[in-house]
């Protein structure tokens, strides 16, 4: 090791500046390895969770100053916001914080979801993805994401994206009457019925906890009387009540690619299942991601979710066509966003005549 010793006196004292050439480069390494951007950028995710949780994201912007960190613990809370300063997502004047432009996109509620999405339903999962490779671990038995942040934000973004694409399938079948398959919290029956009042439908989940959070959204929005919620599998219509019939249209959205874990075949039984309750003009509105394997619009984070869990992959539209051939039905069409949401292809499906 080649060290070159700078001195220089300083107020009496030596000061020794050392410099070593392969220390310098072992640094430089890591610096270009751009895991300090990484580093970086996994901090600033739980930070600014740590915001919206702690309730202090609302009180920035409902503008509280004198009061922000009332009930906090001051002095994390306090150096919290130094750091985000720091990050620019906050802006400090005169002893008061605001959001900044950056602060602001990176908390909108679109955001927030995709973040919750990866950082509580399947930070668990994350967490343990050594374990899991290692198989000291199995999904389902020892790790398993959490569900209700994943309602909760899939409901979010769903809102936004793929309400539309429903109402609008339904309306080019005038029809009224929605039956829900793995409805979760209820968002999606909820938006469809407040943005059509002669809507009604039913929501279908094996979680009883989903079924009642589902409920618990419905009379909070005053749909009680539009809207049931109950507990079923969706994959097994035996065991749907009968309040689930006379449904016009039925949905199932993000659930049946799962199930290529066990083969093209799983899916094509669930598929014509689900032919023989198609009574009449009835359709089936499948929504599936549509992966490219790509590093776009976390596309390459999708798939790891989907990797930690041992879930069947997404597949392609053409993968799906050839699925659809095998069954007792035809795809009418299909619906996507051009250029906007997580990719997620619809497909309008009834039976073969």
């Amino acid at each position: 090791m080649d060290i070159q010793r700078l001195t220089a006196a300083r107020q009496g004292s030596e000061s020794l500046l050392l410099r070593d050439e392969e220390l310098t480069q072992t640094w430089q390494d890591f610096q270009l390895s751009s895991m300090p951007d990484l580093l970086s950028a996994l901090h600033l995710c739980h930070a600014v969770h740590a915001l919206a949780e702690s309730g202090l994201l609302q009180r920035l912007r409902d503008g509280v100053e004198e009061d922000l960190l009332d009930g906090l613990n001051q002095r994390i809370a306090s150096n919290l916001l130094r750091y985000l300063v720091l990050k620019g997502v906050l802006e400090e004047w005169q002893g008061t914080f605001r959001l900044t432009r950056r602060g602001a996109l990176l908390t909108s509620e679109i955001s927030l979801a995709r973040l919750g999405f990866y950082l509580e339903a399947y930070g668990p999962v994350v967490q343990r993805a050594g374990d899991l490779v290692t198989g000291r671990a199995v999904y389902g038995t020892d790790v398993r994401r959490s569900n209700g942040p994943l309602s909760r934000h899939c409901g979010t973004v769903f809102a936004k994206y793929y309400t539309p694409i429903v109402l609008e399938a339904m309306r080019d079948r005038g029809a009224k009457r929605i039956l829900d398959l793995g409805c979760g919290a209820g968002q999606l029956l909820v938006d469809v019925c407040l943005n059509d009042p002669e809507i009604t439908g039913v929501g279908l989940d094996i979680a009883p906890a989903a079924v009642e959070t589902a409920r618990d959204l419905a009379r909070r929005h005053g749909l009680e009387h539009r809207l049931e919620f109950v507990v079923a599998d969706a994959f097994d219509p035996a065991t749907w009540p009968p309040v689930c019939s006379g449904a016009e249209i039925i949905t199932s959205i993000g659930v049946l690619h799962e199930h290529f874990r066990d083969g093209n075949k799983a899916v094509v039984e669930i598929l014509n299942t689900y032919a023989d309750v198609l009574v009449g003009e009835v359709m089936l509105l499948i929504g599936e991601p549509e992966p490219f394997y790509d590093d776009r619009e976390n596309d390459s984070e999708f798939f790891l979710m989907h990797v930690l869990t041992d879930q069947g992959f997404p597949v392609d539209r053409a993968t799906w066509f050839s699925i659809f051939a095998q069954t007792r039905l035809t795809c009418r069409q299909t619906l996507t966003w051009a250029n906007a949401g997580p990719r997620m292809c619809f497909y309008d499906l009834t039976l073969k005549r």
